[in-house]
């Protein structure tokens, strides 16, 4: 049975961080591209993880946004999602630790980073409200199933 509560847990999370990172973008002058993008790699990975989440999956502490994608193919999930792309949201998480890389984003990135979080937070509510309203028919469907067999 899918486990519908946890993964809405790691979507409303996912929300707060793309919120934040789109309040960012909205209203600070000048831009704060590092936190833009740091915000918008954790609301794709987290995200991602509610679909792992959903299909009842131990979620994995890893925070390549490639490997999840690849993780949650195998429940039916798919996310159109360019290797370097995710491995440029993957850096956003990464590399805005180390004060020595802060220099290194641009509005470009942020804009990329906010685009992907939305479509993959999009996909995902898509996902699990899909999946959850299959879950309601199925038992509908087995009744109405076992009723035309009598």
């Amino acid at each position: 049975m899918p486990d519908i509560i946890y993964a809405k847990r790691w979507l409303a999370q996912s929300q707060r961080d793309y919120d934040f990172a789109a309040k960012i973008e909205k209203h600070f002058w000048p831009k704060d591209l590092e936190q833009i993008c740091y915000h918008c790699q954790q609301a794709t990975e987290k995200a991602l993880k509610a679909v792992l989440a959903y299909n009842e999956v131990d979620i994995p502490k890893i925070h390549i946004i490639g490997r999840l994608v690849d993780e949650c193919n195998k429940y039916g999930f798919s996310l159109e999602m360019d290797r370097k792309v995710a491995k440029l949201i993957t850096d956003h998480a990464t590399l805005s630790r180390y004060p020595d890389n802060m220099s290194e984003w641009v509005e470009e990135d942020a804009k990329l980073a906010l685009k992907y979080a939305k479509l993959t937070l999009d996909a995902v509510n898509q996902y699990v409200i899909e999946s959850e309203e299959e879950t309601k028919e199925t038992p509908l469907l087995q009744n109405a199933t076992q009723r035309c067999k009598k």
